[in-house]
């Protein structure tokens, strides 16, 4: 039972044909059902129309041989009237009228009896019919003679002989017309009720064919609408429970497919996202762990050390030991400024000011302002249009910048820090440039001491948004930090001007010179 309700449910999700396509498929064919019982029905109608027809000529047919026997009678009846007259004008004239209906009934039988072939084609009637046509004509003919003659008693004669005989053979052609049609009467009656029969049982069983046939055509069109419809709601429902994992599986071209795929687009970009968010929060819990630990824990272990050497010089060098202690304090000072830049840092976004360079900027400018060793000049210089960051890349490109200030300022023992950035259509530059002292090239190289963690969480912020960063350094002689990121991946919107309010951000540089 599970295996079948599989295969019907593999079925019901695969189509190649578009929803409306189907709809439109088994809406036509309905129709052309309905269509072909109606044929059907009219068919069978009409065959039934044909023996009514068939049966009303043969009833015609009869009726007109059963009038030429009554102009025989006729003719007989008024040539005995007329004879006792013995007026040959009036004899003539009713004689010749006779004739002439007699002609005119017997075209009329010849052209019914030619739709019906059955009583056609009997050569009893026909021969008979021909015999009547041209003995009866020739009979009246004769009469008129004998009346123009005066000749009573040969007209007296006639009727008694000849007359007679056309009659009795009008009277055998009624009766030979009239079997043939109750013959055939019979044969169409049969016919006409096997056809009602059939009538009976072909259309309702068309019609119910067209009914069960719409039946289970509405009943598929249902079921692969719904089917997948319910897929789609279970992977919606997984969806919000937090399953970004779940995928729907639903076959074909239709609409219902590529609403699955695209489902399954989102589901896995949500995933994608999620995982990015993770590992941006353990980013960010590694990049706390590594500020805390080079700087305020360092700072922290140092004044320690001093508070220890404070209490071994307690009491007997108290000088040296208020020395000591002195320096404690200035280094529990540091470890204040250090944490406060740090929990300052953490608490920015450049998504504030929507401008990296502004950003960048001002936290120069705080770490200079609370620099203890010197105060290098500083300044931030902007190239090319300003243009808005994607906020992720902004984010990353403004933490990349501050851990090279960082770096500057406290550790480089430099006189001047630069900081470049161009916006051009290609991709995206930064540059942080000083003059200090250089960086070792064991450190550089990605050999530092254990715990110190700057320069390489720099190059992992870089390959998160897929930007490339390079370290130039020598002893002496300064260090630069390049990063450029692709333009598609940059700007949010690529080839846009920035509708950046603080325009001093792109046009001002931040030197020291002017600055206490």
């Amino acid at each position: 039972m599970i295996d079948v309700r599989h295969t019907f449910a593999k079925l019901f999700r695969r189509s190649d044909l578009t929803i409306g396509a189907r709809l439109t498929a088994c809406f036509l064919t309905i129709v052309l059902l309905m269509i072909a019982a109606d044929a059907i029905a009219i068919w069978q109608l009409r065959e039934l129309a044909a023996h009514n027809k068939m049966l009303n000529v043969a009833d015609q047919g009869s009726s007109a041989i059963v009038r030429l026997h009554l102009d025989v009678n006729s003719f007989s009846g008024r040539v005995v009237v007329l004879s006792r007259s013995h007026d040959t004008r009036e004899f003539t004239s009713e004689a010749a009228s006779l004739r002439e209906t007699f002609l005119r009934h017997v075209q009329d039988a010849e052209h019914v009896l030619s739709s019906s072939p059955e009583i056609a084609q009997d050569a009893f009637i026909s021969s008979t019919l021909k015999t009547l046509k041209t003995t009866l004509p020739s009979q009246i003919d004769s009469e008129i003679e004998l009346a123009n003659a005066g000749d009573w008693p040969a007209i007296q004669f006639r009727l008694t002989g000849q007359i007679q005989d056309l009659i009795d053979l009008s009277s055998s052609l009624v009766e030979g017309a009239e079997e043939r049609v109750f013959q055939q009467r019979a044969r169409l009656n049969e016919e006409s009720q096997r056809v009602r029969n059939r009538l009976y049982v072909v259309v309702p069983a068309a019609w119910f064919i067209t009914l069960l046939v719409a039946a289970v055509l509405g009943w598929y069109i249902t079921q692969t609408i719904t089917i997948p419809l319910s897929t789609l709601t279970t992977g919606a429902q997984a969806l919000a429970r937090g399953d970004f994992r779940h995928e729907v599986k639903i076959r074909g071209n239709d609409e219902l497919a590529v609403l699955g795929n695209a489902f399954n687009h989102a589901s896995r970009q949500l995933h994608h996202q999620f995982e990015m968010m993770l590992e941006a929060r353990v980013e960010e819990r590694t990049r706390i762990a590594r500020e805390l630990h080079d700087t305020l824990l360092q700072t922290l272990l140092g004044v320690l050390l001093q508070l220890e050497a404070v209490s071994q010089l307690l009491p007997e060098r108290a000088m040296e030991a208020k020395e000591e202690l002195g320096s404690a304090i200035e280094q529990a000072a540091d470890a204040i400024t250090e944490g406060r830049d740090a929990v300052h840092e953490l608490r920015r976004s450049t998504v504030q000011h929507n401008d990296v360079a502004f950003a960048i900027g001002k936290f120069g400018q705080d770490l200079r302002a609370h620099a203890t060793a010197g105060r290098p000049a500083f300044r931030v210089a902007v190239d090319g249009e300003s243009r808005n960051l994607h906020p992720d890349i902004q984010d990353e490109v403004y933490k990349i910048a501050a851990e090279a200030l960082r770096n500057a300022f406290r550790h480089a023992q430099a006189n001047q820090i630069d900081v470049e950035i161009r916006y051009d259509d290609e991709q995206f530059r930064m540059r942080v440039h000083d003059d200090g002292k250089g960086i070792a090239p064991a450190v550089l190289s990605g050999q530092a001491p254990e715990g110190h963690y700057g320069l390489q969480g720099m190059r992992e912020r870089a390959w998160r948004i897929g930007g490339q960063l390079t370290l130039h350094s020598q002893i002496d002689s300064g260090t630069e930090v390049k990063l450029t990121v692709p333009a598609a991946a940059a700007y949010a919107t690529a080839g846009t001007s920035s509708s950046i309010s603080e325009t001093l951000a792109a046009k001002t540089s931040f030197d020291s010179g002017d600055r206490s």
